[in-house]
């Protein structure tokens, strides 16, 4: 009985490693992240320590526009603790995206949807998103989705967040 348990237990946890999944972001400037997604964790490569605010957006988007100065301020004050990663998911290519973060200063890593579309669908599934932009993903500093929201965010509810999210 007892190796039965054992057999049991180690097919188990085999199985629920088989439902890790293994993705690749490329952004506007070509870095590659890779990022291993399972249950509650979106773990990114070299954002370990790290809060992760996953933002979705859009460049004729009028709510993401407005909400684009508190992502860079945030960005500015916490460099070392924060990190910004907007994914355009209007369908734009890089060129077109990184002439708009030039034109708006932003500060922040961007990516087209062109190559990040296996992440964009794993949230999707895992948050119910409806297509709704702005629309962000607040990954603690361990990796761990805190929470996923539309619409937009005020600085100061975003900064509470990179304070609470970042022990």
């Amino acid at each position: 009985m007892k190796r039965i348990l054992t057999t049991l237990s180690i097919l188990l946890a085999l199985s629920l490693n088989l439902h890790a999944e293994k993705m690749e972001m490329i952004d506007t400037n070509g870095t590659h992240y890779n990022v291993i997604a399972e249950g509650d964790d979106i773990k990114i490569e070299g954002m370990e320590g790290k809060v992760v605010f996953l933002e979705f957006f859009g460049l004729k988007c009028p709510a993401c526009k407005k909400e684009m100065p508190h992502l860079i301020n945030l960005q500015k004050k916490y460099p070392n603790k924060l990190k910004i990663m907007a994914i355009e998911v209007q369908k734009n290519d890089n060129d077109p995206i990184n002439a708009f973060k030039k034109l708006h200063g932003i500060n922040y890593t961007t990516f087209s949807n062109f190559d990040v579309g296996f992440v964009v669908r794993y949230i999707a599934n895992k948050s119910n998103w409806q297509g709704v932009i702005p629309f962000i993903i607040a990954i603690d500093s361990k990796g761990k989705v805190q929470f996923s929201q539309a619409g937009i965010i005020d600085e100061e509810t975003l900064e509470k967040h990179v304070e609470n999210f970042s022990k």
